[in-house]
């Protein structure tokens, strides 16, 4: 090989190269610059319904979130929301359910995500510790589609109440994604939004 057909061998290389970073950072930026610490990972815009489960505490605890691509996958977003499970069910009782999820930076790269339901402030989203995601995780396995009960009779708890569906996603403009409780057959009749704001 010529010295000038190397020179311009790697030139190429090094141009296909860059061009394939560049669509990767392209295509993941927007995760990244938005929710970076409360989304697992980044869906494909094609997929427009994932599954949404809430898990409320009978007694005492937060109500816990989870979205999924499907009840098999691992959880797209896993938080504990700054509501209780009296909270949770006297706001959606009236039929209209928005949870706003807004991005604030704390002191170096901490991140917390300021909650708003049916536009009040009501504190602060947090992503589950490693040992609380497992027990969430397990106790979704038990878990069917519609709402119901699981009794845990001598614990703290007291037991769960749940409401499992699937979530259209939207995905809007400056880095923001809402999802909203599909309800086909009016089982559930209430409107459950979430929505993600960017920063």
């Amino acid at each position: 090989m010529e010295k000038g057909e190397g020179t311009s061998v790697n030139s190429h290389h090094q141009l296909t190269l860059g061009n394939l970073l560049r669509q990767v950072m392209d295509l993941l930026s927007p995760c990244w610059a938005y929710n970076k610490l409360i989304f697992s990972y980044c869906l494909p815009d094609t997929v427009t319904l994932v599954t949404g489960t809430v898990i409320c505490p009978i007694y005492g605890n937060k109500v816990k979130l989870c979205l999924q691509e499907n009840t098999k996958s691992v959880p797209l977003v896993l938080v504990e929301l700054p509501l209780s499970t009296r909270g949770f069910t006297s706001s959606i009782q009236y039929g209209v359910l928005r949870v706003v999820l807004e991005p604030v930076h704390g002191p170096g790269s901490s991140q917390g995500w300021v909650t708003y339901c049916n536009g009040q402030k009501v504190g602060f989203a947090r992503r589950l510790e490693m040992g609380e995601e497992k027990l969430v995780l397990d106790m979704m396995q038990m878990v069917s589609a519609g709402a119901g009960i699981m009794l845990h009779r001598g614990t703290e708890t007291g037991g769960y109440k749940y409401l499992r569906g699937q979530f259209e996603r939207v995905v809007g403009s400056d880095d923001t994604e809402s999802y909203h409780l599909t309800d086909p057959s009016n089982c559930f009749g209430q409107e459950f939004s979430i929505f993600f704001l960017g920063n």
